[in-house]
């Protein structure tokens, strides 16, 4: 009996012993598997962020610490117009649009540091070209500034002055027949030649950042370059606001203001950008004046003038159009933002194209994440987000999206002008396909298998960078080769036009009705957020971003001499702002 009564009590207890070891083991495993989801979840995050890894490198206070996670706002005056205007004109017979309205949302992109969310474009950029050694390393933020350019400075541990450079620089001989270096700029344009003179004595690391911009990026690119030690060239177009070329001027930049032509026209700002990274990095012509002028004035009077000065210049010419680590920067910060702060339901992204960063960066992550969350059956839309161009008059992007040919009728023979002034917006529309708006014009592979890997359009851009350095030849669309169920598509849907005269009446309204302050293109971004939105089903968000405050544009688009007088334009009155606004801006009969 007592045996038998052991042999239970042992029998229970090793219930109770595997019971407990079987609950380890399941515990064991869920630790297990949730850890590894998380790190492969974390890895992948990595992966697809290793583009920009460094961007967050330049936040240890100061200016660029400010870039970034900018607020959404909510319009609710827009977007009652929609709503409202649905609902009386019998649209929403069952009150859909009353209980769940449309939300039309802005990214405030002009509450970056430097007034626009060029600043992350700027920062992006400028730390490629540092990575990549075409711009010298930065200032320390302890060092003695005025060392940099003496002995101790950049790259004189590295220099050789004895064998280096021979035959970059002319040379004539004195009245000794010693042999020095020529410092004829007779070839030179005199307002070139001046902004490089400007840029060689405000560097302090050797390094000088040269971009053609309407005016945005210059000023990013020049906060951000200045405490980094770098000089600053910038070419506008002659187009733009007054403001801006008297900003840059003020941050100590060199500018070059140009006629405002074709892109095909040697005279066009980008080209002439790129004639002066060619003089100073290419040509070596300003190597002889930095020694002689800009080196002995820190090295001192006594200092020898070596007959062949040494490649200290280094000069990187941004290129925003066409350097992809600008829709970068919008992939990995501004999409992932956006996705955050509506809880991953975006239903549509609106916005319009200068070099085409933001709009196929924010809108590669926001389908991306679509994909990936569809996969996962997390999904919080049926479908995948509407990435939609908004277009101004005399760009040919509009019909790029929309018929695959890059051309507007104002390229006409008959209409096309020697100096192109097609629009009031300043910074948007182009005539023809930048390298970054044409990641969002290829399609995409996707893929749909559950057990798949989604194709990351951030490894894309990565591949398409590499393979254009190779053959300049591949595209997205023949980089990823699919072996399971796919679906294909592109990154920007459609493609809106949108006029001055519907930019101007929305600005004044959003300053009366939304108090909000903004630009040409922020106005027109607006307008096109309002057209899809009369599209798009009950409970959607649309979002578009203020591009930047009015602020820069008192001397043209807020001048009602130069919108009137000069453009033919018609000047809001009050009594219209008060009214139906979607008569005024004549898209009523599309909801």
């Amino acid at each position: 009996m007592v045996e038998i009564t052991l042999s239970s009590q042992t029998t229970t207890c090793a219930r109770t012993y595997l019971t407990a070891a079987a609950a380890v083991v399941v515990a064991s495993s869920t630790l297990w598997v949730s850890w590894r989801f998380r790190d492969k979840m974390s890895r992948k995050q990595r992966k697809t962020r290793q583009l920009s890894r460094d961007d967050h490198a330049m936040t240890n206070g100061g200016y660029e610490s400010l870039i970034g996670n900018t607020p959404l706002l909510y319009l609710p005056h827009i977007s009652s117009l929609i709503n409202d205007y649905i609902t009386s004109k019998g649209g929403d017979p069952d009150n859909k649009f009353t209980r769940n309205p449309v939300r039309i949302f802005v990214k405030m992109e002009n509450m970056n540091p430097g007034g626009t969310g060029k600043d992350r474009a700027a920062r992006s950029m400028i730390l490629a070209s540092e990575r990549s050694g075409d711009l010298p390393p930065p200032l320390s933020r302890y060092c003695n500034h005025q060392l940099i350019r003496g002995n101790r400075g950049y790259g004189d541990d590295k220099m050789n002055t004895t064998n280096n450079n021979t035959d970059t620089v002319n040379c004539t001989r004195n009245g000794d027949g010693e042999i020095s270096p020529s410092l004829d700029f007779s070839n030179v344009d005199p307002s070139i030649h001046q902004a490089i003179l400007i840029a060689l004595h405000a560097t302090k690391t050797h390094g000088i950042v040269i971009e053609g911009t309407s005016g945005s990026t210059g000023i990013s690119l020049a906060s951000l370059a200045s405490p980094r030690g770098h000089g600053v060239i910038v070419v506008l177009p002659d187009d733009q606001s007054t403001q801006k070329s008297a900003f840059l001027k003020k941050l100590g930049c060199g500018v070059v203001v140009v006629k405002n032509c074709s892109i095909s026209n040697p005279g066009h700002y980008v080209n002439v950008a790129k004639r002066v990274w060619e003089l100073i990095e290419v040509e070596r012509h300003y190597d002889a004046y930095y020694q002689k002028h800009v080196l002995r004035e820190y090295c001192g009077s006594n200092s020898t003038l070596i007959k062949t000065p040494p490649k200290l210049l280094k000069a990187a010419f941004m290129n925003q159009f066409d350097n992809l680590a600008n829709v970068v920067s919008h992939y990995t910060t501004t999409g992932p933002e956006i996705h955050s702060q509506l809880d991953g339901k975006v239903n549509a992204f609106v916005m319009s194209a200068g070099t085409g960063g933001t709009l196929v960066g924010v809108g590669g992550y926001l389908k991306e994440k679509w994909w990936e969350n569809c996969r996962r059956k997390c999904q919080h839309q049926s479908t995948p987000p509407k990435i939609v161009l908004v277009d101004p008059p005399g760009s040919s992007l509009f019909n790029k999206v929309k018929y695959g040919v890059a051309y507007a009728p104002q390229q006409s023979e008959r209409s096309l002008r020697r100096h192109r002034y097609d629009t009031l917006a300043e910074g948007i529309g182009l005539d023809r396909v930048t390298a970054n708006f044409g990641l969002g014009c290829d399609e995409i592979t996707w893929k749909t298998y559950s057990n798949s890997k989604c194709a990351s359009f951030g490894n894309q851009i990565a591949l398409r960078s590499n393979s254009c350095i190779k053959n300049g030849s591949t595209t997205v669309s023949n980089i990823f080769i699919p072996k399971s169920p796919t679906c294909k598509s592109k990154i920007v849907d459609d493609a809106i036009r949108v006029t001055d005269q519907q930019a101007v009446n929305m600005a004044h309204y959003l300053l009366r009705h939304e108090g909000l302050f903004v630009g040409s293109s922020t106005a027109m971004n607006i307008v096109g957020a309002m057209m899809v939105a009369s599209r798009m089903e009950p409970g959607c968000n649309v979002v578009t971003v203020v591009c930047d405050g009015g602020q820069r544009h008192t001397s043209r688009f807020w001048n009602p001499d130069f919108v009137v007088g000069e453009r033919g334009l018609v000047w809001p009155a009050e009594k219209d702002l008060e009214g139906n606004i979607l008569e005024l801006l004549d898209i009523s009969h599309q909801i």
